[in-house]
């Protein structure tokens, strides 16, 4: 079982978390805060495997709160849950070290599941998010690196930062899960990376 904790200056939030939370048989909530620098306090003693920030908080800021703790707890997940979509807040939460980008309004019924992609390495996005990113990406990667890519390597590489798991993309593309993770290691080989987050965070500061 995961270990969780989540910081969100909306009561109504932290509660709805922690009621998904409780119902869910994978993950286990130990510490919902207000602030930030509650969390910070905290965090030494309680070290989660993820943490879900709120961008808009109090004093420290969900980006700045991300930064800190993924220099020092650099095996933390950090799922961004927020109502914010500005292409500023979230290229600078995703080269902050998120793992995840979720909007308020259409993330709680996907919660749980988020979290688990979360764990197994995914970077889970809601919709209109994961579509600014390939966009982002699609401007902003090296030409010779994007180019060195197939265009199944292509496909693949836009449904990873889609969010998708190996199976759901094999079943998209009707091939087998080794297929796909022959293309992904072909990508990363190919963008000198070692994992989606990496990926991701190349596309974003490659111009």
């Amino acid at each position: 079982m995961k270990s969780v904790c989540i910081v969100d200056d909306q009561q109504i939030s932290l509660d709805a978390v922690e009621q998904i939370l409780n119902e869910s048989g994978n993950m286990q909530i130990i510490g919902a805060f207000s602030s930030a620098e509650k969390l910070l306090k905290e965090f030494d003693s309680l070290q989660p495997d993820i943490t879900i920030v709120d961008l808009d908080l109090p004093g420290v800021g969900g980006i700045e709160v991300i930064t800190l703790l993924k220099s020092s707890y650099p095996n933390t997940k950090f799922l961004v849950l927020t109502n914010y979509s500005d292409d500023d807040k979230l290229f600078n939460a995703l080269r902050a070290g998120a793992d995840g980008y979720l909007l308020k309004k259409d993330a709680y019924k996907n919660l749980e599941s988020a979290l688990i992609s979360v764990s197994e390495g995914g970077a889970p996005m809601t919709a209109e998010v994961a579509r600014k990113v390939i966009l982002h990406f699609q401007k902003q990667v090296s030409i010779n690196d994007f180019t060195n890519l197939t265009e199944k390597e292509k496909i693949v590489l836009q449904l990873l930062v889609d969010g998708f798991l190996y199976k759901e993309i094999a079943a998209q593309m009707s091939v087998t899960i080794d297929a796909i993770k022959k293309h992904t290691q072909s990508i990363y080989d190919k963008l000198h990376v070692r994992t989606r987050s990496e990926a991701i965070k190349k596309f974003l500061t490659n111009s």
